[in-house]
């Protein structure tokens, strides 16, 4: 079956049960809103912060303009006001006495004098004073407890991820479910075995992943059907799934890149959607990936021929 023909079965399993997924899809669809609407509140944040750190300067900027302004126009008085005086004091002491005498001024005379040699500019000397503000964003964790939140964020995104798989065989088989049904399928019912084989495979794709991006991006490869194998035999330990997935996925792990990645542009729908594309896309993929994981175990039924009996028979 060709990935076109798989995907248009998918559609057809979800016809009808579109309402059977609506928490499943709400969830998640609102958590990414909450988040992008998260960061463009703390953006807004920031810039406001920086703005403000620089009423410092413009409040310097503004007193030196009105101290220049105030400096210049004090002189500018008080130079009218000198000279006014000056001349004419000087002009009623040449009227009522005609003859002067150079010994009286030292051998100097008055004429001999000009404004600009007794009188000395004012400089107006300004002293500029630069103050330096520091802004912290206080957050409300501390780095212990920020990295709690993060790993217990992940936790849960790993686990949901698990519970997805699930109603999506539930709606390939035919079955009612909803978030309810499948939380207490996966979590109370088989917790032991849903979590542990989930945090061993995060566990051992991230110590790949240390080696090199590429031998991690097989190992989660090579994972893949770890809860698809849970669901189906209610008998295997994590152990035995996370084995099994690795020997169904080989000569598939290339394939199954390749179809998750044909969904990228639904993924990018459901980025710059705010999550709203995703009440469509997290169905719409779920599905197609069980119908994917049933046509491998259709090709390699081989295997189970033996193991029928042992807890295999659902297959």
């Amino acid at each position: 079956m060709s990935w076109s023909e798989l995907k248009k079965k998918a559609q057809r399993h979800l016809h009808g049960y579109y309402g059977n997924w609506s928490l499943f899809v709400i969830i998640p669809s609102a958590a990414l809103f909450i988040y992008f609407f998260c960061i463009m509140i703390l953006f807004q944040v920031v810039n406001s912060t920086v703005d403000n750190s620089n009423n410092y300067q413009s409040w310097q900027n503004d007193y030196s303009q009105n101290s220049n302004r105030s400096n210049n126009e004090y002189q500018k008085g008080y130079d009218d006001g000198y000279f006014d005086g000056y001349d004419e004091g000087y002009d009623d002491g040449l009227y009522e006495d005609d003859s002067y005498e150079d010994d009286d001024f030292g051998g100097k005379n008055l004429d001999s004098i000009s404004h600009k040699s007794i009188l000395s500019p004012v400089k107006n000397t300004n002293r500029t004073v630069t103050y330096t503000q520091t802004t912290t964003i206080e957050t409300r964790f501390s780095g212990f407890y920020a990295f709690l939140f993060g790993l217990l964020l992940v936790i849960v995104t790993i686990l949901y991820r698990g519970m997805v798989q699930w109603a999506a065989i539930e709606n390939v088989e035919g079955r009612h479910f909803n978030l309810k049904s499948i939380f207490t399928s996966f979590i109370k019912e088989n917790g032991k075995r849903t979590v542990s084989a989930n945090l061993l495979v995060t566990m051992y794709t991230v110590l790949w992943s240390l080696l090199f991006v590429i031998p991690g991006v097989i190992k989660q490869l090579s994972y893949g059907m770890t809860n698809y194998l849970l669901k189906k035999d209610s008998e295997l330990t994590p152990k035995e799934a996370m084995e099994l997935s690795q020997t169904l996925m080989q000569g598939y792990k290339l394939e199954y890149w390749l179809f998750s990645y044909s969904f990228i542009f639904w993924q990018f729908a459901t980025m710059f959607s705010f999550g709203l594309a995703g009440i469509y896309v997290i169905p719409y993929y779920n599905v197609s990936e069980v119908l994917f994981f049933d046509q491998i175990i259709a090709e390699k039924h081989h295997l189970f021929s033996q193991e029928k009996e042992a807890g295999f028979a659902d297959f």
